[in-house]
């Protein structure tokens, strides 16, 4: 019952698992981890690297006690948009970054269980649904050999709550939570008191950008030295579209770590170059290779590949309040077009698994298996765009190039809709144009996303104050709204999942989002 869960407090136990989740978090994450890092990413991808920095296997990283010292040399892809904020990202690049020096109050386990192993909290206390007490670990210091201060986690909270600060942390908590209502209880302590009942505050607590960072911290703006956190690695040189350089935080709180010296991550325009870097030694670990250089690289002496099954996914955007897709039978036609299976083999060359048309699939409550699975009917599709009077339908299809799968399923989703009549032109953009100002507002792109439960997706990507509103949704007439709060109120699981099916159900049959694979 409601009643029995609204006032237990829970001791957050510490995982003897005290590296990050690999299997499913990011692979940037993941080569960070060996560092130190606590932060979890988005991306859940293909990792490479010399054996000798990144070591690993098909699935297995190699054993053995880490040597101090040395430069880790980290490609990923990035260019003229990159941004440092310890509570925000963007693109991949930023995820990188992010992971080296900023950490959550709380974290997910391998299992993706929430734990307080490789974060702030000591503990959370849940008093009611709406009132939740977080302590701290003691002698936690910022990177500039401050302590961490209750005052910090209330300026934290209070900067992912402004709209002005346009930070993507705390965005499950924006509809929920009041900045008057985080206060300071002792010197590590402090409460929050929401507007309503919260049942997933200790997820929202997980999240990659809800950070922690120092009272009046603000975005890279050109000094390093303004970078604070308290993560593994302190900023020392950042240069946008080039790359930047981070040394060990001689005031981390995790006695023995990190072990390098150094981490510099160097952006590339694309996946070809960074893989080229890569064979010729100007980098030791890549992230978000192509899955068509993989087998080049397995075939090279010296390197190994880490490759897991994950929860992230890529995804085709329908913006459903502009022309053609404000018609439910448009979006719905546009889903029937594409063979599913067709789409791992070719745009992830089999690093991936089908998907159909709903995010968050480690979630328990995913409703995607339980459902018809969503298979090409070109027929289906031809009658559906038809009777919305688009037969001939022409439209422009946007990616950028710097996101491994996104340019080859735009590719591969215009050979798919030809087959029913239908032009789709493909538009690869360079990253740095394509995460620019137009980010967001395009009728058709594409987008990636990585290990979320489905209400923290939601709110992040599926709701009016979601900072990443790709698609637009809900429609004005829907519900959708209101059944995310009457879910993220509701401690019952049972009672909350069958809120959590109606919102999933409708995705899946009016939704503007095409979801055909889950990627590795």
């Amino acid at each position: 019952m409601a009643g029995d869960n609204s006032r237990k407090r829970i001791w957050i136990p510490l995982s003897p698992l005290s590296r990050r989740n690999f299997l499913i978090g990011g692979s940037m994450a993941a080569v960070l981890a060996a560092c130190g890092s606590s932060g979890s990413s988005t991306n859940d991808t293909t990792v490479a690297g010399s054996s000798t920095t990144a070591a690993g296997t098909s699935t297995t990283a190699a054993a053995g006690t880490p040597k101090k010292g040395g430069t880790l040399r980290v490609g990923t892809l990035g260019g003229a948009n990159d941004l440092l904020d310890g509570q925000h990202i963007v693109s991949k690049a930023d995820i990188a970054r992010i992971n080296t020096g900023w950490e959550s109050l709380l974290n997910f386990d391998p299992d993706y269980k929430v734990v307080n192993t490789d974060s702030l909290a000591d503990e959370l206390e849940t008093k009611a649904a709406d009132l939740y007490v977080v302590r701290l670990k003691a002698d936690l210091m910022f990177s500039n050999g401050k302590p961490v201060r209750p005052e910090d986690v209330i300026y934290s909270f209070q900067r992912m709550l402004d709209p002005d600060a346009a930070v993507f942390g705390g965005s499950a908590l924006r509809p929920v939570l009041d900045p008057t209502g985080i206060t300071k209880v002792d010197e590590r302590t402090v409460q929050f008191q929401l507007k309503q009942p919260f049942a997933i505050f200790n997820e929202a607590l997980c999240g990659y950008t809800t950070c922690i960072v120092p009272e009046g911290y603000k975005r890279f703006d050109g000094d390093p030295t303004n970078q604070i956190g308290t993560g593994p690695f302190k900023l020392e040189e950042f240069q946008v579209g080039v790359q930047s350089i981070h040394v060990r935080n001689e005031f981390y709180w995790d006695e023995g770590k990190p072990s390098f010296d150094e981490v510099h991550i160097i952006d590339f325009a694309d996946g070809d170059a960074m893989v080229n870097a890569l064979l010729s030694d100007q980098i030791d670990a890549a992230a978000d290779i192509p899955a068509s250089a993989v087998d080049t690289l397995k075939s090279s002496d010296g390197f190994g590949y880490l490759n897991a099954s994950g929860g992230g996914w890529l995804s085709i955007v329908m913006a459903v309040d502009q022309e053609p897709f404000t018609d439910v039978r448009v979006r719905q036609a546009m889903r029937l077009l594409v063979d599913r299976q067709a789409m791992v083999d070719e745009v992830m060359g089999g690093y991936g698994r089908v998907a159909n048309d709903l995010f968050s699939p480690l979630d328990p409550a995913y409703l995607g298996d339980d459902v018809p699975q969503r298979k090409q009917d070109i027929e289906a599709a031809k009658k559906l765009l038809a009777e919305a009077g688009v037969p001939n339908l022409e439209i422009d299809f946007f990616a950028p190039n710097d996101t491994a799968g996104l340019p080859e399923m735009v590719q591969a989703f215009s050979v798919m809709a030809a087959e029913a009549g239908i032009k789709v032109n493909p538009v690869i953009l360079d990253g740095g144009t394509y995460w620019g100002d137009e980010y967001l507002k395009r009728t058709f792109a594409t987008d990636f996303w990585g290990t979320r439960n489905f209400l923290p997706q939601v709110a992040a990507s599926s709701l009016p104050t979601a900072p990443y509103p790709g698609d637009h949704w809900p429609p004005a007439d829907s519900t959708f709204i209101e059944d995310f709060n009457s879910a993220v109120a509701e401690v019952d699981l049972d009672k909350r999942k069958s809120i959590t099916d109606k919102m999933q159900t409708e995705l899946y049959e009016e939704g503007g989002l095409i979801i055909p694979l889950f990627q590795n």
